[in-house]
């Protein structure tokens, strides 16, 4: 009999949601990581969102946070932008989101399936795994891009 940890993540039924936007909520292709700004990815369909915003450049990193679950893992993609150098930079961002509170089996079975959620998206530049919400802040984020492309912020 398989776990929970060993069976595959359905990804299915998690690449499409409801989305968010000032015309209201529509479905959206959670793959295209190009069409929002960012989208939460669960193994309950239910809870899968994405959000769109007016302007691409617009970052609310505590609205991303508070569409995420407290107490259960998930995932999330964020398409991060800031200005380095006089010029503007936008990042993919797709995070594994495990939670201290969250079951270990659940945890497990997460990181087991990250790889398989990541294929299914269009385009990402950096993977995060995440287990405290500041994690989630600009101000961690951007420092963390920017020492991976060899700059400083």
């Amino acid at each position: 009999m398989l776990t929970k940890t060993q069976l595959p993540f359905d990804t299915t039924k998690v690449m499409s949601s409801s989305s968010s936007s000032s015309n209201g909520s529509t479905a959206t292709n959670v793959s295209d990581t190009s069409s929002y700004k960012y989208a939460v990815i669960s193994s309950d369909p239910a809870f899968n969102k994405t959000y769109k915003c007016k302007t691409k450049y617009a970052d609310d990193f505590m609205t991303f946070r508070s569409s995420l679950p407290v107490y259960n893992c998930c995932y999330a993609v964020y398409n991060v932008t800031f200005v380095h150098q006089m010029k503007r930079k936008s990042a993919v961002v797709f995070y594994t989101w495990l939670p201290a509170d969250a079951p270990a089996e659940e945890k497990d079975w997460y990181l087991a399936n990250s790889s398989n959620v990541a294929k299914m998206l269009s385009h990402y530049d950096y993977h995060f795994v995440c287990t405290k919400w500041r994690e989630f802040q600009q101000s961690v984020v951007v420092p963390k891009i920017s020492k991976l492309l060899g700059e400083v912020v």
